[in-house]
């Protein structure tokens, strides 16, 4: 089956950007510890605006409790922001209604930190590949098999032999493995925004190597836009082209990748990448 690519080059210089976050914010109610005490809030996010083009990776930085998390559940719509929008393609994602809030969630999926957890076990891969195309699309059975070969071919994994991957069940694959079929189903609507939260971080270094390279390479291929959450650095620099750096939820660094990491502007930046045992910075 021919699989929709889009030209990275053109894609990429795209005057308006495809992902538009303006002054979002959350904040959480706190339990009371009795019926008449006064409702109180947290704040998770305040007043965070940024923005993706199209086959650009934008990565988002800071320690556990910074927001992040928080941030791609508000960028996917999956909660609904005390502040600010979430534009996508120049539609407000928390303004649409539900039909086409629906239509609209085939051009952005999400990739999650735990391939495992993500996996249902009871599902075949062929299952769990397709499951997208049956609720956002409605094809027919056949066609999203075919669909679904097609996305674990472009993964690197074996959908066309006669023992292929397709009938395989999650804990028969490696870690790794099961991160490709995750990435698998988020490409499968052909996708133009793949939000990827802590994408590699449940996985062995050598393994993080050739996935990160492999979404590199989908990327390339297929034109994507990556909002790529890490609290690792030395990841980010190798696949990101902008960083924003997230504390407490509110952005207190961005710029290029490489102008950040070297001469970083804040001291908790400068924490964050003395943290990193990689030797460029030692």
């Amino acid at each position: 089956m021919y699989v929709a690519e889009r030209d990275p080059v053109s894609a990429g210089v795209a005057s308006a950007p495809l992902l538009r976050v303006e002054r979002l914010g959350r904040r959480y109610e706190v339990p009371r510890p009795h019926p008449f005490a006064p409702v109180m809030t947290v704040p998770a996010l305040d007043d965070v605006s940024f923005s993706v083009h199209a086959g650009k990776t934008l990565g988002i930085v800071g320690e556990s409790g910074s927001g992040k998390s928080t941030l791609a559940r508000l960028v996917m719509a999956l909660e609904a922001p005390s502040s600010g929008s979430v534009v996508f393609e120049g539609r407000d994602l928390h303004r649409l209604g539900r039909d086409d809030l629906r239509a609209a969630r085939r051009h952005f999926q999400m990739v999650f930190q735990d391939p495992y957890s993500s996996l249902d076990p009871r599902m075949t891969v062929a299952r769990t590949v397709a499951e997208p195309l049956e609720q956002l699309e409605h094809l027919p059975r056949a066609q999203r098999r075919e669909r679904a070969a097609a996305m674990l071919d472009a993964v690197g994994l074996n959908a066309r032999d006669h023992d292929g991957d397709l009938d395989k069940y999650p804990h028969e694959f490696s870690g790794g493995q099961r991160q490709r079929i995750a990435i698998a189903r988020a490409l499968v609507t052909q996708p133009k925004l793949i939000v990827a939260d802590e994408p590699v971080s449940a996985l062995d270094v050598s393994v993080q190597a050739q996935v990160l390279n492999l979404m590199q390479d989908l990327q390339q291929r297929f034109g994507l836009a990556y909002l790529f959450i890490s609290h690792d650095l030395a990841v980010v620099d190798l696949v990101c082209d902008e960083l924003i750096v997230l504390q407490d939820g509110r952005i207190v660094e961005r710029g290029a990748t490489d102008d950040v990491l070297s001469a970083p502007s804040q001291a908790y930046t400068q924490r964050l990448i003395d943290a990193v045992p990689w030797p460029r910075w030692k």
